[in-house]
């Protein structure tokens, strides 16, 4: 795990899948820079001396990423006797994957994005739609060092069907693609309090980065336009561009902004629906956490993850699609008996996407791999 695993981001999504992996026949050691986030049932190795666990982590991410993939081969040696698979999170140096080729170790990679050469063509379009620069960070460099990366790899876990698609479009066998989920926790989620506190009309809540990629300039221009009483709430970091171009609409009466809200379950408590236009995802943990919290879903292929399903659990759509989009909000809006019935799909099928029921799946297909049970 190159980054330092904590409660949240992808670090949450690693912790989650490695302890909800582990039984009595199936370990899980984390090697990681740092971690502030107990994992009990899991071996967790820091990477970075103590010392050096409490600077700002871009302080020491440069020695991190050697220490820590020294620390990896180091800890492969001592487990020679057991069957291993090793299970990376981009990204990994090319000298590591080809040490555990050389090892003969199988090499399992997350794909928590599309490839980057599909996710560059799709930002690129985005940033270029509001009239700026692309801001992703995305350059040729970055797609041609991936690309490497996944002909090295042995398998792929895709946690989103467009990004197995992506990866297909990109010249990667279908054999490496390995079909998964992401999850949520029931105890993250549970409890009874409400964060808002009621309102007349509408909640529609949004969660994630409010940024262009998430699609957060859409939703703002949709909500304006459906006209719907009620409130937009968005949650999450905002990316800077955001705020500079539609500061108007941010300054709506019915639009509420909020930073991270660490109790994540109480805003969805708060909401009739949950909307999310995302452009380009991996696997949204946001979308399955919303669908637990039996909230119809306003999204996009990429958005859906493998939860949402058309007119079932909510509605799927294009996300510049802007006619349907501002329809579906008013169609959510005045419906509430479509609402509740969106809101019962969304609570059952959330059942099958636990981070006990995902990890188990996982836990599965690293193990047939390996050739257990064969």
């Amino acid at each position: 795990m190159p980054l330092p695993l904590t409660g949240k981001g992808v670090g949450y999504t690693c912790g989650s899948l490695a302890e909800a992996m582990v039984d009595r026949n199936f370990g899980v050691t984390i090697v990681t820079p740092r971690s502030r986030w107990p994992l009990p049932l899991v071996e967790v190795i820091e990477a970075l001396p103590a010392w050096k666990r409490y600077f700002p982590y871009g302080w020491v991410k440069h020695s991190a990423s050697r220490s820590m993939e020294a620390a990896f081969l180091s800890y492969l040696d001592r487990c020679r006797s057991r069957r291993l698979a090793a299970y990376l999170w981009p990204s990994a140096s090319m000298e590591l994957l080809q040490e555990l080729k050389r090892r003969d170790v199988m090499v399992f990679r997350e794909q928590f994005n599309c490839h980057t050469r599909t996710a560059k063509t799709i930002l690129d379009r985005a940033y270029g739609r509001i009239g700026v620069a692309p801001m992703h960070g995305i350059t040729d460099a970055v797609v041609d060092c991936e690309t490497k990366d996944l002909e090295a790899v042995d398998y792929i876990f895709c946690p989103n069907q467009p990004v197995e698609s992506s990866l297909l479009e990109n010249g990667v066998s279908k054999s490496k693609c390995v079909e998964t989920a992401y999850g949520w926790d029931p105890v993250r989620l549970s409890g009874k309090n409400r964060l808002l506190p009621s309102n007349h009309g509408l909640t529609a809540v949004f969660v994630g980065i409010i940024g262009v990629r998430k699609g957060a300039h859409l939703i703002l221009d949709y909500w304006a336009r459906s006209g719907v009483t009620g409130r937009l709430v968005l949650a999450g970091r905002m990316e800077p561009v955001i705020k500079e171009k539609y500061s108007d609409l941010l300054a709506r009466d019915d639009v509420t902004v909020l930073d991270y809200v660490e109790d994540v379950g109480s805003l969805y408590r708060s909401a009739d629906i949950f909307v999310f236009p995302s452009l380009e995802e991996g696997g949204p943990q946001v979308t399955y956490e919303a669908c637990a919290c039996g909230l119809p879903v306003i999204t996009t292929t990429m958005g859906a993850g493998r939860i949402v399903r058309n007119e079932r659990e909510g509605l799927v759509l294009d996300p510049y699609d802007a006619v349907g989009w501002i329809a579906a909000i008013r169609r959510l809006a005045e419906d509430t008996e479509l609402r509740q019935r969106m809101s019962v799909a969304a609570l059952e099928h959330a059942q099958r996407f636990t981070w006990t029921a995902v990890a188990s799946r996982r836990r599965e297909q690293i193990m047939g791999r390996l050739g257990y049970g064969n």
